[in-house]
């Protein structure tokens, strides 16, 4: 078993998470830590071999475990990201003359042309020339050499806009645990590389590393489905390290070469916590093109692609659980599919756009109608999509609903955008706020005038319907509930811009709502509640503490 152990120096983890710049990234990445490895392999000239193997064997050993603090999102673990303008290092003012290096080639040629024969006497003269010139430079420098001297003084650079996420956890170290690997030769050579990590991340995260032999109880485990998207290592690491390096010369820009791997908690400990009905294991499709529709728009998209997949395979023979009505027509009495688009939401600039559309299957599907859905969606795929662009597909939404939407997808097995992660959204949390508005099973009164105190007799009524939703979709019963008309994270859009539901004119329309909901304990999510959760109504987003806007997860 192979064991190292990171401790945070100053309690302070400072790295920024690859997906989204105001943010830092928490837990730690390997692919971070295996990066600055090589660059302690790096700091001994010539490269120790003995080293180098042992990086070549750890990068072979497959995703690790990990035992991590989790609690970063509930407690005050998270800094508050402000711009800093900061000296740029690496400025370019121009051609930029080395005075000293012109003396050192001319003082180079003319002493090139001293040891040749007689008969170079003209040349002579002129190197000669050119040596004098070189030292007059150095000795009466012109303004242009003094305005780029000035120019590198740190109060005359210019600035450039940067952030420092941070992140401060309770337990102020972290550990990465490979329990089948057979550490043998390569322990010394590991103990001589953790020794000269002394940062993970910005050069203010100071670290001490270690390879350990206690027994670590890990918190994350490599898992499908799992919360956490995090980037490790794989064969050939090592070469697309040094590879890059010698591309970029830590001034170009680069990417960290890395492979995503989802992470979750050991299963016991996971299925601790209450769980929605609805699966974290998502069917997803990223929009690639065409329009750009706001999230108001999302159930006619979810409408659109249910007909793609479900209805133009004909519905009578289908399950339940795919179907979402019984053979008779009647309405489902067990869980079925939802169809959910995927809004920006919870950042400073989020505009609420669709992002893409998730397939959100039930907890209880039977494989056999899992594979069924599969073959649906194989079926769709193969006659729809371009075989010139990976089979990417065009949507378009049914002409009754207003302009029609045309959407160009594809689907995608690691979403690098963080809106369309199941992670995001099925992470434990107490606190969800809504993204969509919730409608309501039942009509509460009226919500916008206090007449008579009828306002607050109807929101109290809604926050029990709520608190009933939860409950119908496996949850435990929230400790607290309240509701609004207007959007309580930012991007997501003002209850009256969304159609009313049920869509049909002959049935009783839901009052809709926005609502911030907190439970006694942790839960997982997804959290999709309300009449119209199949088709992405009352999806809600896990938050950290404090009040509902200033909470959201950015």
């Amino acid at each position: 078993m192979l064991t190292i152990e990171i401790e945070l120096l100053g309690g302070r983890y400072s790295a920024t998470a690859h997906s989204d710049r105001s943010r830092a990234e928490w837990p730690p990445h390997l692919a971070r830590f295996f990066s600055a490895l090589v660059a302690a392999l790096h700091d001994h000239d010539p490269v120790d071999d003995s080293e180098r193997k042992a990086l070549l064997w750890l990068e072979n050993q497959g995703a690790p475990q990990m035992d991590v603090d989790l609690t970063v999102d509930d407690s005050a673990g998270r800094r508050d990201v402000r711009s800093v303008f900061v000296p740029v290092n690496d400025i370019t003012l121009g051609d930029d003359p080395d005075h000293e290096s012109g003396l050192r080639a001319a003082q180079a040629k003319l002493q090139d042309l001293e040891t040749r024969p007689q008969g170079s006497g003209n040349a002579l003269t002129k190197a000669r020339e050119a040596v004098e010139k070189a030292r007059e430079r150095l000795r009466s420098p012109q303004n242009a050499d003094l305005d780029r001297a000035i120019a590198l003084l740190p109060h005359r650079r210019t600035r450039q806009e940067r952030t420092f996420p941070v992140v401060i956890p309770a337990r102020k170290s972290f550990a990465f645990l490979w329990p089948d690997a057979e550490l043998s030769e390569h322990s010394a050579a590991l103990d001589r590389l953790c020794d000269r990590v002394t940062r993970l991340g910005h050069s203010s995260s100071l670290v001490r590393c270690a390879v350990v032999t206690r027994e670590i109880i890990p918190t994350l485990i490599p898992r499908s489905g799992g919360e956490y998207v995090l980037r490790t290592v794989g064969p050939g690491q090592l070469d697309r390290l040094e590879a890059e390096y010698k591309r970029h010369q830590a001034v170009e820009p680069r990417v960290l070469p890395s492979r995503p791997q989802r992470y979750g908690e050991p299963i016991e400990r996971s299925l601790e916590l209450p769980s929605s009905i609805f699966s974290d294991d998502w069917l997803v499709f990223e929009r690639i093109g065409g329009d750009r529709p706001l999230g108001s728009r999302g159930g006619d998209l979810a409408v659109a692609l249910r007909r793609a997949i479900i209805e133009t395979n004909g519905i009578e023979d289908l399950p339940e659980s795919l179907a979402g009505r019984e053979r008779n027509g009647g309405p489902a009495h067990e869980p079925h599919l939802a169809f959910v688009p995927l809004p920006w939401v919870g950042q400073d600039h989020a505009d609420g756009s669709i992002q893409g559309l998730a397939i959100i299957a039930p907890r209880s599907m039977p494989a056999d109608d899992q594979e069924r859905l599969m073959q649906l969606l194989a079926r769709w795929e193969a006659e729809r999509g371009d075989p010139r662009d990976d089979y990417a597909l065009d949507l378009g939404t049914p002409t009754e609903f207003g302009r029609a939407i045309k959407l160009r997808l594809r689907r995608v097995e690691a979403p690098t955008k963080k809106t369309l992660s199941s992670a995001r959204w099925c992470r434990p949390s107490r606190r969800f706020i809504t993204v969509t508005p919730i409608a309501l099973d039942r009509h509460p009164g009226n919500l916008r005038s206090n007449s008579g105190g009828s306002a607050y007799r109807a929101a109290r009524e809604a926050e029990s319907s709520i608190a009933d939703a939860c409950e119908r979709i496996g949850l435990p019963r929230p400790a607290e509930v309240s509701i609004s008309l207007a959007p309580l994270i930012p991007g997501a859009e003002n209850v009256d811009r969304f159609a009313p539901w049920p869509r049909q004119k002959d049935r009783v329309r839901r009052a809709r709502v926005h609502a911030y909901i907190a439970f006694a304990e942790k839960v997982r999510g997804p959290v999709l509640i309300g009449a119209g959760r199949h088709f992405g109504l009352g999806l809600c987003l896990p938050v950290s503490s404090g009040p509902p806007e200033q909470s959201a997860e950015k």
